[in-house]
């Protein structure tokens, strides 16, 4: 089966796209989810990309309250199958609120993706979407090629790590929902999840990895926006 397939066949089996786009952008100083990437703007690439991996699969993305009318007025316009909500008050929570509507919608698989990674590539959308088989989830990732050290409070080294079993998590993240309804019911909420693939861990759900191909920055700092500018601009 070639990826085109298997993506065809998720979406028989009804995916969504969930974009997480409900963050303050404390880091970068504004609504980085505003700032403009050529004449569009950050969150309108990123629907832009996803929508160009599978083109017709309802997105919702959650945004933060300030922001859901403006957002409603520039995609909702966009593109009928896509949905503006309002998020909750921790990323866990606007995720959880994400795929809630989706399974409203339908789906019975969701790919939660990052509205600060625009420039990820369909390609390697397809790919994890592909990835999930038989496990619970499959999540888009990074190989890390620099030394990785593990230090004390105090900044002392301790140990370095063995770096070819080690990966740094992206998105998208595709989740089968049953897996991430059951994790929220049997898991104490309270606690932060860094992401919902370590939800699915800690519920003791697989999680498959998938090393990205192509570069997948997340905006997170000013520089983090000038590179992703940069990037652009070489194409």
């Amino acid at each position: 089966m070639t990826t085109n397939d298997a993506c065809q066949s998720l979406m028989s089996a009804k995916l969504a796209f969930v974009i997480a786009a409900a963050g303050r952008g404390c880091r970068v100083g504004v609504d980085k989810m505003s700032e403009r990437l050529g004449d569009r703007t950050v969150l309108e690439m990123t629907v832009d990309a996803v929508r160009a991996a599978v083109p017709s699969v309802p997105v919702v993305a959650v945004v933060g309250p300030d922001w859901v009318e403006g957002w409603r007025t520039v995609l909702e316009s966009d593109s009928p199958r896509t949905t503006v909500i309002v998020g909750g008050p921790r990323r866990q929570e606007s995720v959880r609120l994400g795929v809630e509507r989706a399974a409203e919608l339908g789906a019975e698989i969701v790919a939660i993706h990052d509205g600060a990674r625009p420039l990820v590539h369909s390609h390697d959308i397809r790919r994890v979407i592909d990835a999930i088989g038989d496990a619970s989830a499959a999540i888009l990732c990074a190989e890390i090629f620099d030394t990785v050290k593990r230090i004390d409070n105090d900044g002392i080294v301790q140990e370095t790590l063995d770096r070819g079993s080690l990966r740094l998590a992206q998105t998208p993240q595709v989740f089968r929902v049953a897996a991430l309804e059951t994790a929220w019911r049997r898991q104490d909420l309270r606690h932060e999840w860094s992401d919902e693939a370590a939800l699915i861990e800690a519920d003791g759900g697989r999680v498959r990895c998938v090393v990205a191909e192509h570069p997948n920055p997340k905006i997170t700092t000013p520089t983090d926006l000038e590179l992703v500018r940069a990037l652009i601009g070489r194409h």
